[in-house]
């Protein structure tokens, strides 16, 4: 039991949940507030943590009692009727805290390592915090949830593979230029694959992009849509593009190549520096005879794919050192709350012990009234001092109780410590 009561968390998420149910209780930052408010207005918990994405939507609530079946009367509301309890997941007490703490962390998400969802944490905290309904309890949880991630991104192999068919054309080209800040790009089709390629090259600092498509009013939308740094560019500009561009991806439906030998060759005659070229079609847009070329790097989804999948052997690999940590943080929180409990505890035996020392110092009224002024001030803080002392190895032993969680203990001790008449 935590500090303030049960912490319990609740939820569906893509390992137990197609997504045709997911989305029945799919909540937007709006709809997340009025629940927030309604949970514990309607006495279902004390304190609420709401976090709702694509993949998944989860409660985290803590209250004085077990709040299971009020939670599935509110669950309940949402669902039209339809029965979800087949697809709910349950967490309670540790394995509540171990499961944000792997949901923050990255380690329960359909990509192992895929760094969105903290960034999802972080705003369900900041919605919560807004609304109040972060107490005792999930206020550090929550706040130690972004430690433990960022002991896990920091600590284990997890982040430092990156996830995604667009990051791993940037991990490709890296290998070649080191840093693609200032290169040019070219961008041809307007294919999803090569859009995500375009646009996390753009988010590693390309200069422009130039996104080229036979019809070019999609090729206008495209651009539009990848900021300001990229432009359209008609068909019949191809080969002039290509002389400028560091980076070239294809995108193209179709059965024959785009970029054949012969035009890259004239392309790389009018130019110095290497040309990176990814090929994102099949059948192929670029001729695989391109790659004999001086200065050009051929890729395909192939060699993407590789990437993505030496990636994912690394963060597999990490993702035991990465429970470790949760493991050692979920045993740090769970030690912080025992140690908040005892604070009542030792204040009883403390109030106690004062009770019994101004007994004894008024049962001695008449010795005590035959000091001055200065001599009484020395007897009052002559007793606290020795009070203390004697009360030092008892609060050693509540605490020692509080870390191993043996309530019984810390009741035991306090019963034997606040025995007694007071005097009063």
């Amino acid at each position: 039991m935590a500090a303030s009561g049960h912490i319990i968390a609740v939820g569906l998420n893509h390992r137990t949940a197609p997504v045709d149910i997911r989305e029945r209780l799919a909540f937007d930052e709006a709809n997340v507030r009025v629940e927030l408010d309604r949970l514990r207005t309607d006495g279902v918990c004390e304190e609420a943590l709401l976090v709702s994405t694509c993949n998944r939507v989860e409660l985290y609530a803590v209250s004085a009692v077990d709040p299971a079946d009020r939670l599935r009367m509110w669950l309940s509301r949402f669902t039209q009727g339809k029965p979800v309890d087949n697809y709910l997941a349950w967490w309670r007490e540790r394995d509540a805290v171990s499961h944000l703490f792997e949901v923050a962390g990255s380690l329960d998400s359909m990509v192992l390592g895929e760094p969105q969802i903290l960034g999802q944490v972080k705003d369900a905290m900041r919605v919560a915090e807004e609304q109040g309904s972060l107490g005792r309890t999930l206020g550090p949880l929550a706040r130690k949830s972004l430690t433990v991630a960022k002991r896990i991104r920091t600590e284990t192999a997890i982040g430092r593979s990156r996830v995604g068919i667009g990051n791993a054309g940037v991990d490709l080209a890296r290998g070649l230029f080191g840093d693609l800040k200032g290169k040019n790009a070219l961008l041809v089709g307007v294919g999803e694959m090569g859009r995500q390629v375009a646009q996390a090259m753009m988010n590693e600092g390309v200069t422009t992009l130039v996104v080229l498509n036979r019809t070019v009013e999609r090729a206008r939308e495209l651009a539009a849509e990848l900021g300001p740094t990229a432009v359209a560019a008609s068909w019949d500009e191809l080969e002039v593009r290509l002389r400028a561009a560091d980076i070239a991806i294809t995108a193209v439906g179709g059965s024959e190549p785009v970029l054949t030998k012969d035009l890259v060759g004239r392309a790389m005659r009018r130019r110095w520096d290497p040309l990176f070229l990814v090929d994102l079609g099949v059948p192929r847009n670029i001729e695989a005879s391109v790659a004999t070329l001086d200065e050009a790097y051929l890729f395909n989804v192939d060699d993407l794919q590789r990437v993505l999948e030496d990636g994912a052997a690394a963060r597999e690999a990490a993702s035991s050192d990465a429970h470790r940590i949760v493991h050692e943080e979920v045993d740090r929180f769970l030690i912080s709350l025992k140690e908040v409990e005892i604070g009542p505890a030792i204040g009883r035996i403390t109030k106690h012990a004062e009770l019994l020392r101004a007994a004894e110092i008024e049962r001695s009224k008449r010795l005590v009234e035959s000091l001055d002024a200065a001599q009484r001030a020395d007897l009052d803080a002559l007793t606290k001092a020795l009070v203390k002392k004697m009360l030092d190895g008892a609060v050693r032993s509540v605490r020692e109780a509080a870390k191993s969680g043996d309530v019984d203990r810390i009741e035991a001790i306090v019963k034997a410590l606040s025995e007694g008449k007071d005097g009063a």
